[in-house]
């Protein structure tokens, strides 16, 4: 019997995976347009040699791209390091919710794009006259060529001897220029303290940017937070979606690098939360909300492991709409383990795939018959039939065993991954029992994807003010 995927969560369809990148080239072809080439403003080499590259592993991230149509801006190398601020992570049509690995690289991915971006942009800024003026960009409403995508006007601004801020803004026309007291649509403001520390912010106002042909799924308001010192890197995204999402509400993302630690051992970790406000997969009789959490380590080499865990998630299992056979409605608690190595150009690019359902209930709907279905030509098997494959014990879906609303089916969806049931990844390999398995023995998980642990308020504000404890 060759059956369908049924069993596969996939919402990836409903994913916005370009939402790192839908403003990456447009930032900066704009504010490159901006560059006055002058390298001469006072007061810049103390701010000069800034960089947040994290030099992540491309297990990470997904191998960088090297698509010679994208504009030359976003290949522009960020403070030198030979990298183009671009990165695979994972492809449209892929899902990044297939194992707890293919999470990771969507998620770090996300941040090592707009770190490599905000290199950029600082480094951009060292040649553009930092008077707090608001200057007209070459992108022109009224020109031919104009870009909805691309700011109209910028402005640079020294707020004290060791902190800058860039402010973009889109739309404006030339005769009607933005006030300097008006908010950007694009904010970026860092500080580099005398003992050479440096943090700094990002916000992005994506309801204001070409707002015609924003995808409503994507989201409104993106914000990074970036810090380093001599021990470590730190780099906080977060995300908030309006109505126009139907599932997500907030996403937030985490990565650091400990720069005091073995380069065998964890030196990267990355953690990413998800607030959903509805089930991916909507079904009648479940109202609990999702909860989507991860947690990876790295080594510097690019050695490491992901787990993450999806908590109170439904899934219906539709075997043939045609004929009405339906399996049912479940609703799951899962946890996801992937060991990775550095060598994603090997045949087994892993040490350890392991996903195992810890809580899975029968909420009802099912109409699969009990005996007389067909396995192929077309699909529409009895329960009996799926039974055998998966290997249940012949009384399964019988009794108290996945039988009535609220009984136990962690056997079922655990069988779909131990038997390679409808093409799904199966468990493979061994724990390697080694650093990596101590290391998310315990996870970490982020403990809210607001800023200030409770809501939005003020997370979005353009402003930003260096911390008192950062070398001042």
């Amino acid at each position: 019997m060759q059956p369908p995927r049924i069993f596969e969560f996939n919402p990836a369809a409903r994913l916005p995976v370009k939402l790192v990148k839908v403003l990456a080239v447009s930032l900066l072809v704009g504010l490159a347009a901006c560059s006055s080439g002058d390298d001469d403003n006072d007061g810049q080499n103390s701010r000069k040699s800034i960089t947040l590259d994290m030099q992540i592993p491309n297990s990470l991230t997904g191998a960088l791209t090297a698509d010679s149509s994208m504009p030359i801006a976003l290949q522009a190398n960020a403070q030198g390091v030979g990298m183009p601020c671009t990165f695979a992570g994972v492809d449209d049509e892929d899902d990044p919710f297939r194992n707890g690995y293919e999470m990771t690289k969507f998620m770090v991915s996300a941040v090592a794009t707009w770190t490599c971006i905000t290199d950029t942009l600082i480094d951009i800024a060292d040649s553009i006259p930092h008077d707090g003026s608001v200057h007209a960009a070459d992108n022109q409403t009224d020109n031919d060529n104009y870009e909805a995508d691309e700011p109209t006007h910028y402005s640079v601004t020294d707020d004290s001897d060791t902190q800058t801020t860039v402010r973009l803004y889109y739309g404006y026309d030339r005769d009607v220029p933005p006030l300097p007291s008006q908010d950007p649509q694009f904010y970026i403001s860092w500080n580099k303290a005398a003992n050479g520390n440096v943090e700094g912010r990002l916000v992005i106002d994506g309801t204001r940017i070409d707002p015609e042909h924003r995808d409503i799924e994507d989201p409104t308001l993106m914000r990074l937070d970036f810090s380093y010192t001599d021990a470590e890197k730190l780099a906080n995204m977060y995300l908030r979606f309006d109505e126009g999402n139907e599932w997500a509400d907030g996403f937030r993302i985490e990565v650091r690098k400990d720069l005091t630690a073995s380069a065998l051992e964890q030196v990267f970790t990355a953690r990413g939360l998800m607030n959903m406000k509805a089930q991916f997969l909507p079904v009648a009789d479940i109202d609990e909300l999702p909860v989507l959490q991860m947690f990876t380590v790295s080594n510097r080499l690019g050695d490491g492991a992901a787990v993450a865990e999806f908590e109170d998630v439904s899934l219906p299992l539709d075997l043939n709409a045609d004929t009405g056979n339906h399996l049912g409605n479940y609703l799951f608690d899962k946890t996801d383990k992937y060991f990775f190595d550095a060598d994603q150009g090997s045949n087994e690019p892993w040490d350890w795939i392991h996903k195992s359902f810890s809580f899975a209930e029968y909420r009802g709907g099912r109409t699969t018959p009990l005996t007389g279905g067909t396995g192929e030509d077309p699909f529409d098997p009895s329960l009996d039939q799926i039974v055998t494959f998966l290997g249940l014990p012949d009384t399964y879906f019988t009794a108290n065993e996945c039988n009535v609303v609220g009984d136990s089916c962690v056997e079922l969806l655990n069988a779909v991954f131990e038997n390679d049931f409808a093409g799904q990844e199966p468990n493979q390999g061994a724990d390697p029992a080694d650093w990596r398995s101590s290391a998310i023995a315990n996870p970490d998980y982020l403990g809210s994807v607001f800023p200030n642990g409770s809501d939005w308020s003020g997370a979005f504000d353009f402003g930003f003010t260096p911390s008192a404890n950062n070398g001042q």
